[in-house]
């Protein structure tokens, strides 16, 4: 059995809303959902993914990891910004942006190559010696201008690590209709999760607390990273902070407004992947397998495009339960493995449970499982890369092996 990831967009779409719920398809009911959207300005903060996932971001920030076979995960939520018409998107980095850049472009590929609105990057808020990175409420504050001119009342911010379909629509609706002052998105979680947030809801669903990260089964309902307020308070309340010397969103605006506003919690009910680790990568990465990853929740999925030949599988390959993306030149053999664009795996080559990026070898006889293998790896002839579920192997992007 082959699946062979199909999600190759050659054009620029108009998709219709992403919801939790179906769409009511009334015209009217569009039409109110696009108006409400439409006051939405996006924000995505990587200002909070320092120092997750070492491994893979060496040379470039989380948001730029790629994931699920052609895209990066900044993709997932850029989507399901813009399929909501959202159509002013900041993106306010941390570090090592360089890839993230070459990603992103004009943002054409999203619909947000725009002389009104579209894609706006920002560069991180640093210390005067130019070393030390302030916080992300320092990178809000630096670049508040941007803010001012958006003509947007809201402002909807989450991050790229954190992947959702979460309705904004439904959110802001729902934030204005209890006359909330913020908006949390919390969901419940059945895996454990390091990186996670615990969120405690009083009575009508206010928001009395929100955990350091370390989320439990035994946890009712995990914070989803992402928030709804108006911009005129989100810019207030930025500027108090940042007088008193805070620098961090949660704990220097959301955590000290608790019990000062109206902090309301909005319930997101679908399915939500978190990537903060190795092992975290390789486990969701693993249940796109299983069907059961947030892509196929998706109508589309955009990304930056690359023409490349249908992949080629040779007399004698044998592929089974993976997801394979174009490029590829397959002759040996590939089994519950994820292979990204333009990956080679030779005659006799077995490659098994593991995440091949693009543009790597697999040469004649060698063996890799249980790894993960960034871009343009060589694993030479009758070479055996093998680690296990709990401990996959990774290879940095250009070794040769």
């Amino acid at each position: 059995m082959v699946k062979s990831l199909l999600l190759n967009h050659t054009k620029t779409l108009k998709a219709e809303p992403s919801s939790n719920k179906e769409f009511d398809t009334s015209k009217e009911t569009r039409k109110e959902a696009l108006l409400l959207t439409n006051d939405l300005l996006g924000v995505i903060n990587l200002g909070t993914e320092q120092g997750l996932f070492p491994e893979f971001t060496g040379h470039r920030n989380l948001a730029s990891v790629p994931f699920s076979g052609r895209y990066r995960l900044i993709d997932f939520t850029l989507t399901n910004m813009i399929t909501q018409n959202i159509n002013q998107v900041g993106i306010f980095t941390l570090d090592k942006y360089r890839s993230l850049m070459d990603h992103l472009g004009s943002g054409k590929e999203w619909d947000l190559d725009r002389s009104q609105g579209g894609l706006h990057i920002f560069p991180p808020a640093l210390k005067p010696d130019g070393e030390a990175y302030l916080g992300d409420l320092a990178n809000f504050s630096m670049h508040r201008e941007h803010f001012i001119r958006s003509k947007q009342p809201y402002v909807v911010i989450t991050g790229s690590n954190v992947l959702t379909t979460i309705d904004y629509t439904d959110m802001l609706a729902h934030h204005k209709s209890m006359g909330a002052d913020i908006t949390l998105a919390y969901t419940t979680h059945e895996q454990k999760c390091g990186y996670c947030r615990p969120i405690r809801l009083g009575e009508n669903d206010r928001v009395v607390g929100i955990s350091e990260r370390g989320f439990s089964p035994d946890d009712e309902y995990t914070y989803t990273e992402t928030i709804i307020m108006s911009k005129n308070l989100f810019m207030r309340l930025v500027d108090e902070a940042t007088s008193k010397g805070e620098y961090d969103l949660l704990d220097g605006v959301i955590r000290p407004q608790l019990h000062r506003l109206h902090v309301h919690g909005y319930h997101y009910v679908g399915k939500m992947q978190v990537i903060h680790s190795v092992l975290s990568y390789y486990n969701e990465s693993m249940r796109l397998l299983r069907g059961e990853g947030i892509i196929y929740d998706f109508p589309h999925i955009y990304t930056k495009i690359k023409h490349e030949p249908p992949t080629r599988y040779l007399k004698g390959s044998k592929v089974n339960e993976a997801l394979v993306a174009n490029g590829c030149k397959i002759h040996g053999e590939v089994q519950n493995s994820i292979l990204f664009r333009g990956v080679e795996v030779s005659k006799h080559a077995r490659v098994k449970n593991s995440i091949i990026s693009s543009k790597s070898i697999i040469e004649e006889g060698a063996v890799v499982e249980n790894a993960i293998l960034d871009k343009e790896v060589v694993v030479k002839r009758g070479q055996v890369i093998r680690g296990t579920i709990d401990e996959p192997i990774v290879i940095a992007k250009r070794t040769v092996v």
